[in-house]
């Protein structure tokens, strides 16, 4: 798990959220996918490529500047 932490930038995703005003309840519906995958993610507590791929996508990030 720590190293799933180190190789993603997770902040940069938290920040353009916070950025854009939404919040983890829009993501998870405008997704289809439970809040607390949004929650758990955004926070780098769960980081499954996958789901942080749409959430980048979702944002507007380009992983190149999340992926270390």
């Amino acid at each position: 798990m720590s190293d799933a932490k180190s190789s993603y930038r997770i902040d940069i995703l938290e920040k353009k959220r916070l950025e854009k005003g939404l919040s983890y309840t829009e993501i998870a519906q405008d997704l289809g996918m439970h809040k607390v995958t949004v929650s758990r993610t955004l926070k780098g507590i769960t980081l499954k490529p996958r789901t942080v791929k749409l959430l980048a996508d979702y944002l507007g990030v380009e992983m190149g500047r999340i992926v270390q």
